[in-house]
């Protein structure tokens, strides 16, 4: 009797366990479960059921509460990207979601760092995108992550690549030896995204203009637009280039010649011998390279 009683007693606690577990609408049980972080006392579980919420009011909600958490909210996130499910459309969704989320919080989700570098191999390639975007945002703290990106240069994702780089590399002067390489490449995305990389590693990379000089050569216009740029880029550090600049204001294509003059001003009074080349871009017809070539004298200084 006693026997069966206890056995009655155990079975209906089990059920009323197995009901609170998954009737929880706030998933905590789950989440201690699973082991999953908390965010305003509610664990992953309840998050990732937000973003899928079909009502547009309660997605919304769920995914401006999150940004607001900032740090606190971080860990939820991280889980939220590294959540399984593969190519599945709902799952991949929630993956980006976090990885978009993160980049809107910017630098307070450092410690995100290396679950968005993971998630630049994501099966989903909306999920790479807003992972490389969220880097990006994330700034300077997020450098760890330009090996990884400048892998990316040479796949289909390499403008995306190139402009979460952008603000990462600044400074940056241990990745010029795996960008080097792609200024050989055959697809001259590859080449001028490279090409550009360098240049916003800054002062740092002033050693570079010789290769910037060559790249000023390049058979293909954007490649030489940001060769004349990234010279620009190195400063006073770039007066090397100023002939190779002076020569560049004569190219056929009018993006180069405006880059070549902003460049030359950039560099500053060591460029005063390009003061009679950009005075003669006075006639020049294109507006935006007649104004850096005014704007490039005033920076020289007068002879």
């Amino acid at each position: 009797m006693i026997v069966r009683w206890l056995i009655g007693f155990l079975v209906g606690l089990a059920v009323a366990l197995l009901i609170v577990f998954f009737a929880d609408p706030n998933r905590r049980m789950m989440g201690v479960g699973k082991n999953e972080h908390f965010f305003q006392n509610k664990p992953t579980e309840y998050w990732a059921k937000g973003l899928q919420d079909p009502s547009p009011k309660d997605h919304l909600e769920t995914q401006n509460r999150l940004k607001a958490g900032g740090a606190e909210a971080v860990p939820v996130l991280i889980d939220l990207l590294r959540s399984p499910g593969g190519s599945d459309w709902a799952a991949a969704e929630v993956r980006w979601q976090a990885a978009e989320i993160l980049g809107q919080i910017g630098p307070a989700a450092t410690p995100a760092v290396p679950a968005l570098t993971a998630a630049l191999k994501d099966s989903d390639p909306h999920v790479r995108t807003v992972a490389a975007t969220a880097l990006g945002q994330i700034g300077k703290e997020a450098a760890s992550a330009a090996p990884q990106l400048i892998e990316m240069l040479k796949t289909e994702d390499c403008l995306l690549a190139g402009k979460a780089l952008k603000p990462l590399c600044v400074g940056q002067k241990e990745l010029i030896p795996a960008l080097l390489p792609l200024l050989k490449d055959t697809d001259p995305v590859v080449r001028w995204n490279a090409v550009m990389i360098i240049g916003k590693i800054g002062q740092a990379a002033k050693e570079e203009t010789p290769t910037m000089v060559t790249m000023l050569k390049d058979e293909d216009a954007k490649v030489r637009e940001h060769a004349a740029e990234a010279i620009g880029d190195f400063g006073p550090g770039g007066v090397a280039g100023v002939p190779a600049l002076i020569e560049a204001l004569k190219d056929k294509e009018w993006r180069v010649r405006r880059d070549a003059a902003r460049s030359l001003g950039q560099i500053g009074p060591g460029a005063k011998e390009a003061l009679p080349a950009l005075g003669a871009l006075s006639k020049e017809e294109d507006k935006e390279v007649k104004d850096a070539a005014a704007k490039a004298i005033r920076q020289i200084g007068a002879p």
